[in-house]
């Protein structure tokens, strides 16, 4: 009697569960964080954005971008009417390297923290940005390199500042220009 009464049980609950809108489902997630909500760049490129973080009452954006390479697409921020370049190193899924790590906010700056591969070299990039007024400058942008042959060696990081780069806004950050930073002796 028990398996006869147990039976018809199963059924209603799995065609109650099934009968379910789409609309019900989702209005369980209407409660998520606001970075885990889904923007739109509306202004621009109609992309969705990856991510966004709180910066002084603003939203910064992370946009995914066409541009690519062998282990990483690389993406822009945008904040306001102020957009990157496309800088940010995100991870491609069969990528073996991590790319975007977070961002820092201690307002009136910024950190864009990342890891990437570059020879024998696995290094962690911090791009950090100041707000002043209606502008936002590159502030610092620093490098620390891990050999992968060998683990121990001590090697410099690499550290320039805005008096060393001079005032470069946002807008002009790409991964060319970090790459040219990285290069001077």
């Amino acid at each position: 009697m028990m398996k006869t009464l147990l039976i018809p049980l199963i059924f209603i609950i799995i065609s109650c569960s099934n009968g379910r809108k789409k609309e019900e489902i989702l209005s369980k997630n209407s409660n998520l964080p606001t970075s885990n909500k889904i923007k739109t760049d509306t202004t621009t490129t109609k992309k969705k954005a990856i991510r966004e973080w709180t910066f002084n009452n603003q939203k910064i954006y992370l946009f995914p971008s066409e541009k690519t390479d062998d282990f990483y697409n690389y993406g822009y921020i945008k904040i306001k009417n102020h957009e990157s370049g496309k800088f940010i190193r995100i991870a491609k899924e069969d990528s073996p390297y991590s790319g975007f790590e977070k961002i820092a906010i201690k307002h009136p700056y910024f950190t864009i923290e990342q890891a990437y591969r570059e020879g024998d070299f696995t290094n962690y990039e911090y791009i950090t940005f100041k707000q002043e007024g209606q502008s936002i400058y590159l502030h610092k942008y620093a490098v620390n390199y891990t050999s992968t042959q060998d683990l121990e060696e001590n090697i410099p990081e690499l550290s320039l500042d805005r008096k060393t780069i001079g005032n470069i806004e946002i807008q002009n950050i790409t991964s060319d220009l970090l790459y040219s930073l990285r290069s001077k002796d």
